[in-house]
């Protein structure tokens, strides 16, 4: 049962304040949590002792793991997920189903780091739950994983990195796991307000209230109100902040969700120590610390101890300043620790899977050895009992080394072919890159001589129409004539104009272009394209000219990655929402350090269709992280007209 302890924050928060002491503020209660196992968790417990191993034990270690986060029990996440880990190498079963179960086991293990406060081990392990969410299709762990590693961004101060995670992710999955995207919305107003966008923060996280209501998840309305909450104490508007914090604060310790408790506590403790009310805030930080210690969550412990010492600062009383600064230093020191424990936890996974393989490969070889000794003791028996035979053994020996020695022949010629078809398959790509290249350089060749034709033709009327209008009289012979070559001339720049935009981009739509142009990608090699257009009616209806550039820009940046990336898979996303095309383009490559890499030509190329349209371009690349580029291009007006 937990102990509840009333303390006389009243009486100080009055003191410090400088307020009336009979108008006093609202009340506000510190409490420690119980450490004992929780009775809701004693089920899965129970269930843990006789589950069968595998998909069962599984199961009930992904359930313990969430009821530990909503608790902040940061040692119990770390703890199952490492056992999750353990149990996955043991188990005999396919690498594409273990693929899925790493997904979920990276993703808690990413969780639990975070809360400890190890943000680069965490982002660490939310890319290994990520490459295997994708290995196995589940959009869920993918969806999972990048809201993880968003959040771990946005404590990084990489709040622009996160929003673009995050807009995409929203953007493919949002509407197939809407309670997920609570979180997301959540998330991106974090990253808003630490850039100081309030409104852009505050409409995100009304949209994570609003939808946390309809769903009735009354963990994320807490969250969302508590974040709302800091956004009133960003905007200084203290009193509102005071009484969000402590209202949340309250219904979660009701509720049991101990780690928005947490948070609470100590945004209240801060919010104290900024109006300076530095007692109270000590007594706040105090139950926070214990709390934190109950659940050993050492990122709370930390912050806590953090403030608390500027705060005894503050108040001059520099012995209890020295002695949280040694308790600090303690709780970093156990950090680094459990670094260093996850790293040979890691190592002894690593060691026990190998000796595992190890010991599979000796059994191997001595049921090889044993095999071979069976073998011959029956070739010795039948030596001695047929003579003959003896003669026949060096013949049979020397036909089975030329056997091996044709198949490893075999063998060589097999992997040539293959090797030479990808040969092939490269030049194919490449002439096929070639005849593109010339075809745009074709089309330039035919926009100079349309330009020559429009100089001279035209501007040879023009300037006759010029010479006579000015000697003009009334005579209507003369304004016939005027008017026949004004029509002459009208019909020949419209004419011209009509054979500026190719034959194939005012006949068939811009998505089937695209289309055909990918499938003969696919076809001459093994890149796997996605293309994913919406709302492609609107797409289909944008200016011709634009498709153009934007043909040219998909055909370039396809280039490069055939040409550089060494990809397996690229995803070509194309938006278009109030007024804005947004072409999203990613693939798995090798990728590139974007500070040291100089561009070629094709981005030049890129970079001056895009300033022509007036649009922006956005390189995220790591090395061995692939690449994803984001063009951004205004359209001023759409026609369906056909």
């Amino acid at each position: 049962m937990a102990t509840v302890i009333l303390l006389g924050a009243l009486n100080l928060h009055a003191q410090e304040s400088g307020k009336d002491l009979h108008a006093p503020p609202p009340r506000i209660t510190f409490s420690t949590i119980p450490t004992h196992q929780e009775e809701s968790l004693k089920s899965h417990y129970e269930a843990l002792k006789y589950a069968e191993f595998g998909n069962q034990r599984f199961s009930i270690f992904e359930q313990l793991m969430e009821e530990h986060i909503t608790r902040g029990n940061t040692d119990s996440i770390l703890h199952y997920g490492n056992l999750y880990v353990k149990e996955l190498g043991n188990w005999q079963k396919p690498d594409s189903l273990k693929t899925f179960h790493y997904a979920k086991a990276h993703y808690f293990l990413g969780i639990g780091n975070h809360f400890n406060g190890l943000l680069d081990k965490s982002i660490e392990w939310h890319i290994k739950g990520l490459q295997d969410a994708e290995a196995t299709n589940s959009t869920e762990f993918q969806y999972r994983n990048k809201i993880g590693l968003s959040h771990n961004y946005i404590l990084k101060s990489e709040t622009d990195k996160a929003l673009v995670v995050l807009t995409k992710a929203v953007l493919n999955y949002g509407t197939e796991f809407p309670k997920l995207t609570i979180q997301a919305h959540l998330l991106m107003g974090n990253a808003h307000l630490f850039k100081q966008e309030y409104d852009l923060a505050r409409t995100d996280y009304e949209e994570a209230l609003r939808m946390a209501l309809d769903f009735k998840d009354a963990e994320k309305e807490l969250s969302a109100k508590l974040n709302l909450a800091k956004l009133a104490e960003a905007q200084q508007d203290y009193e509102k902040a005071f009484q969000g914090y402590e209202s949340v604060r309250n219904q979660a310790l009701a509720r049991d969700f101990t780690a928005i408790y947490f948070e609470g506590s100590l945004l209240l403790a801060k919010l104290y120590y900024k109006e300076e009310m530095y007692k109270t805030a000590n007594i706040a930080l105090s139950f926070a610390y214990i709390n934190a210690i109950d659940r050993e969550n050492l990122q709370f412990q930390k912050e806590a101890l953090m403030i608390q010492a500027r705060s005894f600062a503050k108040l001059d009383d520099y012995k209890n300043a020295y002695a949280v600064m040694t308790q600090l230093s303690g709780v970093n020191h156990q950090i680094n620790t459990k670094q260093q424990r996850e790293i040979i936890k890691e190592l002894e996974i690593q060691y026990e899977t190998l000796e595992k393989e190890k010991a599979i490969s000796s059994l191997e070889e001595d049921q090889l050895i044993k095999a071979a000794e069976l073998k011959r003791q029956k070739t010795v028996q039948k030596a001695f009992l047929i003579g003959f035979l003896v003669i026949l053994i060096p013949i049979i020996a020397l036909l089975y080394v030329y056997y091996q020695k044709i198949q490893t022949q075999s063998e060589l010629n097999k992997k040539q072919e293959i090797i030479n078809q990808q040969k092939v398959t490269t030049l194919k790509q490449e002439q096929e890159l070639n005849l593109i290249k010339a075809s745009i350089d074709g089309q330039d060749e035919e926009r100079k001589r349309i330009a020559q034709e429009l100089h001279d033709s035209i501007g040879g009327n023009l300037a006759g129409i010029k010479l006579q209008v000015a000697s003009m009289t009334s005579e209507s012979d003369r304004w016939k004539d005027i008017n026949g070559q004004l029509d002459e001339t009208y019909q020949l720049v419209r004419d011209i104009s009509h054979t500026l935009i190719p034959k194939k981009f005012r006949q068939n739509a811009f998505s089937d272009l695209i289309r055909e142009y990918i499938a003969s990608i696919s076809r001459s090699g093994t890149l796997k394209i996605g293309f994913h257009p919406h709302p492609e009616v609107d797409i289909n209806a944008i200016d011709d000219t634009v498709q153009m550039e934007l043909f040219k820009m998909i055909q370039e940046l396809m280039t490069n990655t055939l040409k550089h990336a060494e990809a397996s898979k690229v995803d070509l996303h194309l938006s278009l929402l109030n007024h804005e095309l947004s072409l999203l383009f990613e693939d798995n490559g090798k990728g590139f350090d974007t500070t040291a890499t100089n561009h070629g030509i094709g981005f030049e190329n890129i970079q001056s269709r895009i300033t022509q349209l007036n649009g922006t371009l956005h390189i995220d690349s790591t090395p061995n992280r692939g690449t994803v580029i984001a063009i951004e291009i205004p359209i001023k007006k759409i026609s369906h007209e056909i």
